[in-house]
């Protein structure tokens, strides 16, 4: 899918959010065991729509989880996070399905939520994406 090749190519590109998490972006899940602060994107819908000139466009509702061992620490990471998608239009390429033309990403909530059983702080950001297919 490729509004989740373009969050991820957004992310690992953008320094300051790999400056905190060293690579460390998944899909879906985070792998087992895995180093904090890291985030994980999930892509909740995609909806197909035309546009008056005839451009197709797919608007994908989309969630990135900052997860931290501190409420600072994943707060701080989700800023970076808004900082690196939040109003941005851009191209992105990736090496397997070229250039991805995302025309809009709007930040439309978050929330803070704890995970006591893994001692953890989630902060889930919500993302509309407009994506040229």
């Amino acid at each position: 899918m490729k509004v989740g090749l373009a969050i991820y190519n957004l992310l690992v590109n953008d320094a300051t959010v790999m400056g905190q998490v060293s690579g460390r972006i998944y899909p879906e899940l985070a792998k087992e065991g895995v180093a904090m602060p890291y985030i994980v994107y999930s892509v909740v819908s995609n909806s197909p729509s035309d546009t008056k000139d005839g451009t197709p466009i797919d608007e994908a509702q989309c969630e990135i989880f900052s997860v931290g061992l501190t409420y600072e620490s994943c707060n701080n990471l989700a800023d970076k996070v808004r900082a690196a998608l939040d109003r941005k239009s851009v191209t992105v390429n990736d090496a397997s399905a070229g250039d991805i033309t995302v025309q809009s990403i709007q930040y439309t909530n978050e929330i803070t939520e704890v995970s006591a059983d893994r001692k953890t702080y989630i902060a889930v950001q919500d993302y509309t994406f407009r994506i040229k297919r």
